[in-house]
């Protein structure tokens, strides 16, 4: 199998795949506290892990992780690093445009930490307007409930929160067990503030242990399954939507 990550290639390997592959996947992570019973590097190793087997399956690249992130909600928690939204929009942009003047087919922006997202929309939004590039995708989590019917048991924080809960954990145990503490996993559904949806408000104002759901749950089998329908959905994007150019 030809490599994908380019961090274990020579330069000239790599100027030869970029080239040639479908495209160049930038993972995208923080370094992020995950509750009582996973590591602040969980969203980077998810990040990387899932880049790669996108990238076996799509005949894609993958560029090393990017350690840290938009991470406000939780940025008052003890060893969480934020950027500024405006600063990480900024950082994404100039790799970004980086890899075009390498004459990449495409780029994919793909987030293991769902704080990511806004930014890389508004960084892709802006590289076509400023730049006219028409080849820059984002991936992330997608259909939460879909993707876990029939194997979470749990029901998501205020709906969509899964931060460090059943899903998230799940997916850990699956592909990086030695960063899990299940004995120290617990569950916990934070009250809701009432204006919560209407102004910012940091999650230290309102949780304790910063898990949004039961961790308690959690398996290393639920995780392969959401993990199976999560690559599938998004390998078919990618093979559907991003041609090569």
């Amino acid at each position: 199998m030809r490599g994908v990550c380019v961090k274990d290639m020579t330069w000239k390997e790599a100027e030869a795949r970029m080239k040639e592959a479908r495209a160049v996947i930038l993972p995208l992570g923080s370094t992020e506290q995950h509750g009582y019973h996973m590591t602040v590097d969980t969203d980077n190793i998810v990040a990387t892990h899932v880049a790669k087997l996108l990238a076996e399956r799509t005949d894609c690249v993958v560029l090393p992780t990017l350690p840290y992130g938009q991470v406000w909600s939780a940025k008052d928690f003890p060893a969480t690093i934020s950027l500024r939204e405006k600063t990480y929009i900024e950082l994404i942009k100039d790799i970004v445009i980086s890899l075009e003047k390498k004459c990449c087919r495409n780029v994919i922006l793909f987030s293991g930490h769902w704080g990511n997202v806004a930014p890389c929309k508004i960084a892709a939004r802006e590289l076509l307007d400023e730049c006219g590039y028409e080849n820059v995708y984002y991936f992330s989590y997608m259909d939460l409930k879909k993707n876990g019917e029939g194997i979470m048991e749990t029901e998501l924080w205020n709906g969509s929160g899964f931060h460090a809960a059943e899903i998230e954990t799940s997916i850990l145990l699956h592909i990086h067990p030695e960063g899990v503490n299940m004995e120290k996993a617990v569950c916990d559904y934070p009250p809701i503030p009432s204006d919560a949806d209407i102004r910012p408000i940091p999650w230290i104002k309102f949780a304790e242990s910063g898990i949004f759901g039961d961790a308690t749950k959690a398996t290393a089998e639920k995780g392969k399954q959401f993990l199976d329908n999560w690559m599938n959905q998004m390998c078919a994007l990618i093979t559907e939507n991003i041609r090569y150019r």
